[in-house]
């Protein structure tokens, strides 16, 4: 009796160390593949097909949150026009080795969605859409190419604010439209606000 009690002791402790190791060997525990991602430039490239003209927006913060204060740029742009906006994004914490975030959205494209945020009034001169084709594997928006279609001319007080979310719920209500709500969550990559002046 007392050889059966011990016996089940040290099973019983040699199974709790299994599922310890066992826990800390499980990929969805504490996985860095599912962290978010460094951001600290992003770059949207516009083009105007009318025009033939193309020009590049910054934001840059190498140094990160507390360093020195970010560069950012204005969105200048003319009425009426239509926009092709792609976007790239890298990691230049380590000026030795620059990293492409890009390319790695796009390999994991079903984990993001950009978001473009229209405040101050922008939304009454400007509309953004996700450009054709601009899709995941389950065709849902990526936002890595929108479209830009200018309605007016601005006051001053408008603004565009790039969101990135990292394993948002692409099912949300309106997700697919780039409403950004509390239903879409994930984690937040980079925000960037951006002035908008349309003349």
């Amino acid at each position: 009796m007392k050889f059966n009690y011990l016996f089940m002791l040290i099973l019983s402790a040699f199974m709790f160390t299994a599922c310890e190791s066992d826990d800390d060997d499980n990929p969805n525990q504490n996985n860095q593949d599912d962290d978010p991602e460094v951001i600290t430039d992003l770059v949207l490239n516009f083009e105007n097909p009318d025009t033939q003209e193309t020009f590049s927006v910054t934001f840059s913060d190498s140094d990160g949150p507390g360093g020195n204060p970010p560069m950012v740029g204005e969105i200048n742009i003319i009425e009426p026009a239509s926009y092709l906006v792609s976007i790239n994004v890298s990691d230049a914490s380590d000026p030795d080795d620059v990293e492409d975030i890009t390319l790695e959205i796009e390999e994991e494209d079903e984990e993001h969605q950009f978001f473009y945020v229209l405040e101050g009034g922008a939304s009454d001169v400007l509309e953004v859409s996700y450009a054709p084709g601009d899709v995941d594997d389950d065709g849902n928006p990526i936002g890595l190419e929108t479209i830009w279609t200018t309605l007016g001319t601005t006051s001053g007080s408008e603004t565009v604010t790039v969101v990135l979310r990292h394993e948002p719920n692409k099912n949300a209500p309106g997700a697919d439209e780039g409403i950004l709500s509390e239903e879409v969550g994930g984690e937040t990559d980079i925000e960037v606000t951006f002035n908008l002046n349309i003349q």
